[in-house]
């Protein structure tokens, strides 16, 4: 039996998961800010992706036309 909610359930099967590389010093420094913070190193490089996506979101419509 699953422990997910159904929503929780949904939320994952919409996951898409990356590997990337990154450089040590940017690994540690990402890890240190979202332990301050108190979220998992995932959902900090998310938002930091999402953060992105956003300030180049003229770029994207552009695209999209």
């Amino acid at each position: 039996m699953s422990s997910k909610t159904p929503q929780k359930e949904a939320e994952s099967a919409a996951e898409t998961r990356v590997n990337i590389g990154l450089k040590e010093k940017i690994h540690v420094q990402a890890k240190i800010i979202s332990t301050l913070k108190k979220i998992p190193l995932n959902k900090f490089l998310e938002q930091a992706i999402e953060d992105a996506v956003e300030k180049n979101k003229d770029m994207l419509k552009e695209f999209l036309k």
